[in-house]
């Protein structure tokens, strides 16, 4: 009977549940510690394991006891190993190439500038290479690693003492430069398989690069019906056709709306949006994209995507840390607040590392995007009205005490 591989990173994923018609045939394994693993075939917590290559030989070694009709991941760094594991075993399922087109973020650009407009850019092998870019382009520019997520070591370089302070730091060899596009930033996340079409619109609240600048960052879905929403679902598919895309694929692409109504591609990678993404799609269209496009990759039934427009849109946003130990508020006093979350996993004064990085979060309701955005930032104003740090606690308990004090004097 043949066996399904999988190499895991998210931290919550039930695998038994997902895939109950498996459970007996899935050999994980995983970034992060999972539960309810007892009905699995094989299971390993790996750490670091999308950095070390044992997953490789693991499944390379179980290969020659068993025969592998899947291999899947659910994590963007493991996408191109996944691949070369694939290619290797003859398992169906994304190339290598293709991997490589939705990884290496020059290589990204080079296949959808044949369909859409991208940035301008370049690979940097010297640092002469930018200041070359830089003189030919003029500022601003972004510097980022072609292989990065979430945000993770982007620089924007908006005039010379910016690129002065850029030079002072260690130089990375995967680095490209692009020029700096102006507009609002959304994202389109879709499940796509033979006779499966799920695909939503959404704006972010703020530029992803805000959280190093202490913006809180979210999102805003559109309603499906909106135009601008089916403009944006008709320019995932025009860069899709250019890629090499596997018959099973789920996609997070990202796109500039510019001052000039253009539409420029960010970037477009080949899994589940990340953050809060699936819990808005979940709580809006009832779709879980995970499970989906996991069962579809194995030929599993799903539930058929939804084909009434939503009554109700919804949006997240995510509270920075503050960089100094602070107690997260409690859930915001208003009734089409849907969901509020703290991060009990944060440590006490952390900083944003990330895009992803957040002290609480909350998910709102509302009729369309509109709607959606002015609830977001009255919910963000009461949150942040009511962060609490060790200083205020004192303060706190300080009056309290004066508070006790003088009753205590007047009652003598």
């Amino acid at each position: 009977m043949s066996q399904v591989a999988v190499i895991n990173y998210g931290p919550q994923h039930d695998y038994a549940a997902l895939l109950p018609e498996l459970a007996d045939r899935l050999h994980v394994f995983s970034h992060h510690e999972l539960k309810n693993t007892e009905k699995l075939a094989h299971y390993e917590y790996v750490p670091d394991c999308e950095s070390v290559p044992y997953p490789e030989l693991a499944i390379r070694r179980l290969a020659t006891r068993h025969t592998f009709s899947h291999l899947l991941t659910d994590n963007e760094y493991d996408l191109e190993r996944a691949a070369r594991i694939r290619e290797d075993l003859g398992i169906p399922g994304q190339s290598v190439a293709g991997a490589l087109s939705f990884r290496d973020k020059a290589v990204m650009k080079e296949v959808a500038s044949a369909a859409v407009r991208t940035a301008r850019f370049a690979r940097l092998g010297t640092f002469g290479d930018l200041i070359d870019f830089i003189w030919g382009q003029g500022y601003p520019v972004v510097v980022k690693p072609v292989k990065q997520g979430g945000s993770r070591g982007v620089a924007v370089l908006r005039d010379e003492d910016d690129l002065t302070g850029f030079s002072r730091r260690h130089w990375r060899d995967d680095l490209i430069v692009e020029e700096f596009v102006e507009g609002r930033m959304y994202h389109v996340d879709a499940v796509l398989a033979p006779g499966y079409r799920f695909v939503a619109a959404s704006r972010y609240l703020r530029s992803c690069l805000g959280v190093f600048t202490g913006q809180n960052n979210g999102s805003v879905q559109l309603h499906p019906e909106e135009p601008f929403a089916v403009r944006l679902r008709t320019f995932l598919g025009l860069v899709l056709d250019v890629f090499d895309t596997p018959e099973t694929g789920a996609y997070h692409l990202e796109v500039f709306h510019t001052p000039d109504d253009e539409l420029v591609l960010c970037e477009i990678a080949s899994r589940v949006g990340g953050n809060r993404i699936p819990a808005l799609t979940r709580a809006t269209y009832g779709v879980d994209l995970h499970s989906t496009w996991l069962r579809l990759s194995l030929g599993l039934p799903v539930d058929r995507p939804p084909v009434v427009p939503p009554a109700e849109v919804h949006g997240s946003v995510s509270v920075l840390p503050q960089g100094r130990p602070v107690r997260a508020p409690g859930r915001p006093p208003f009734d089409w607040v849907r969901h509020y979350e703290v991060n009990e996993r944060l440590a006490p004064g952390a900083v944003a590392q990330d895009s992803t990085s957040y002290l609480c979060s909350v998910i709102v309701a509302g009729a369309d995007s509109d709607q959606v955005e002015e609830r977001l930032y009255e919910a963000e104003a009461w949150l942040m009205a009511h962060l609490e740090g060790p200083d205020d606690e004192d303060h706190e308990h300080h009056e309290d005490d004066e508070h006790h004090e003088h009753h205590e004097a007047r009652a003598a």
